[in-house]
């Protein structure tokens, strides 16, 4: 359909499209009635919007968009100092610190939580679940597979220690004790994916890769010197 003034039919349906996509939480539509423009809340909330230019509309879901992300926010910052993160808000963003201090930030926009990586942490109504996993992004809690990780080293015999947010292992050799300390964090320089790492800073093994963290830890614990 087409309206005074409107795109031509192809352009219109694209500029439709684009909308939906720009805002996916929404059912957008046009009518042949005043509001011409008009967006309803896919999660059957049953909040509605209308107006009557396509910008007014995009306007209009621009600004509960936002709203909605500030309130998420809101609710994510309360999350994670209850997890015993720091999390200043600001209207857009939160700002947090890992385990050694360094300043991170999560944003929030089309209905999604982002961490300053460009990751996608979840969605806005995922607040327990992204709490968590920026709480093991920051290194403040013991990250599942570097429990796992744990448990296959202590089977082998060696002395483990679980202190989060990271793990101690312990060999003699020769007599010597020798330890390795082992955190589970994100890599920035690989798409923030987790990876085993030493307490010196050298990567082990990607997370998902526990035969291979032990098999290179072993290594470590038994090299000679």
């Amino acid at each position: 359909m087409t309206h005074s003034g409107s795109p031509a039919p192809e352009d219109f349906e694209g500029r439709l499209a684009a909308l939906r996509a720009e805002f996916p939480g929404w059912t957008i539509e046009c009518a042949d009635i005043s509001p011409l423009y008009r967006a309803v809340r896919s999660s059957g909330e049953g909040e509605r919007l209308g107006a009557g230019s396509y910008s007014g509309l995009r306007r209009l879901l621009y600004e509960a968009d936002t709203a909605d992300c500030e309130r998420a926010l809101l609710a994510l910052s309360k999350e994670l100092e209850a997890r015993g993160a720091s999390a200043i808000r600001h209207s857009v963003s939160i700002v947090t610190r890992t385990r050694t201090g360094t300043a991170r930030t999560v944003g929030a926009s089309r209905r999604r939580f982002i961490w300053d990586s460009g990751l996608d942490l979840g969605p806005l109504d995922a607040v327990e679940e992204v709490a968590l996993k920026i709480t093991r992004l920051l290194g403040l809690e013991l990250h599942p597979q570097l429990a796992a990780l744990a448990r296959r080293m202590g089977v082998r015999g060696y002395r483990v220690n679980i202190g989060a947010p990271e793990i101690t292992v312990t060999a003699d050799v020769g007599g010597t004790p020798r330890a390795v300390r082992i955190t589970c964090e994100a890599r920035p320089t690989d798409e923030d994916r987790d990876w085993f790492g030493t307490h010196w800073g050298d990567p082990i093994a990607e997370a998902t890769d526990i035969t291979g963290a032990e098999v290179r830890l072993v290594g470590l614990l038994t090299a000679r010197p």
